[in-house]
């Protein structure tokens, strides 16, 4: 049988799921369950057209129906589902590094924690998102919608940069 990716009978190997992973799942999720209700309020709120693009100003060049906020919801919570069970299945993650045998769990346990931090980032994505499309309604400045989503992908970058390092470190120093 020709092997899959998402064939997980290979490697029974789990990595330990400490407290503070655990936190930080429940944080993920209620930053999904605050979107979600922030999506809904929003929606009855917003007009018939909103912003559903903008440019690197945060100037909305873009314009949708409001149906717009319950498609952006479907892709960010099938992001955050994605990302959240990669933390559980390691081959859903594709990190330049090879993992040695004498300290594989622990660098196991940081590819779920780094998964279950961009999680979060997704969550925060999400929340700016909704912001930025609801901003003109809502009175909240283009500024602090474009530092909300720069401050996002920062977090989700650096987190990525950060654990691939110690990552890696970890697996050449064993």
């Amino acid at each position: 049988m020709k092997y899959k990716f998402w064939d997980v009978s290979r490697d029974r190997r789990k990595a330990p799921v400490t407290k503070s992973d655990r936190l930080l799942e429940w944080v993920a999720l209620f930053i999904a369950i605050v979107a979600l209700v922030l999506t809904g309020v929003l929606y009855v709120r917003a007009p018939e057209t909103v912003p559903s693009h903008f440019n690197y100003k945060g100037e909305a060049d873009g314009w949708s129906g409001k149906y717009i906020y319950w498609l952006m919801a479907v892709v960010f919570v099938l992001m955050m589902i994605i990302s959240a069970s990669a933390a559980y299945n390691r081959k859903l993650v594709n990190l330049p590094i090879r993992l040695k045998e004498p300290v594989f769990y622990r660098q196991i346990g940081l590819i779920g924690r780094m998964c279950r931090i961009m999680t979060i980032g997704m969550g925060l994505i999400w929340l700016a998102v909704i912001f930025s499309m609801s901003s003109g309604f809502l009175g909240i400045s283009s500024v602090a919608c474009v530092c909300m989503i720069s401050g996002s992908v920062a977090l989700m970058l650096g987190t990525v940069l950060f654990y691939t390092l110690k990552i890696w470190w970890i697996g050449r120093n064993c």
